[in-house]
């Protein structure tokens, strides 16, 4: 399994429509991406850093895809409708980054 996040920065003068795309981007998102392997999407809202100023990242993104080569599929059928989506919610582009899960590599008294 793995995972690709999308991580939203929170540059300078950027917005971020937390309710539009909790509501109408994941699930269309979803809906777009289910039929290429994607397993499931779990998304963190920035709400402020710890010193109580604004996040770092308006948002991070998890979406668990089998293989890459299924996310690639996945991207190369929907990934033009998905970023034209960009513009309903946010000014910046997402930084994208593929990873596994560290405790999926730890073996038990390894």
């Amino acid at each position: 399994m793995i995972r690709i996040l999308a991580v939203y920065p929170n540059d300078a003068g950027s917005r971020f429509d937390g309710d539009y795309y909790r509501h109408c981007h994941a699930p269309f998102a979803h809906r777009l991406l289910a039929p290429f392997g994607l397993d499931s999407v779990r998304t963190v809202l920035g709400g402020a850093a710890l010193d109580g100023t604004s996040p770092a990242y308006w948002a991070v993104s998890e979406m668990l895809f089998a293989t890459r080569a299924a996310f690639d599929e996945a991207m190369a059928q929907c990934g033009a409708a998905l970023f034209a989506d960009l513009p309903n919610y946010t000014t910046v582009t997402p930084v994208l980054q593929v990873g596994t899960l560290a405790e999926e590599d730890i073996k038990e008294g390894a």
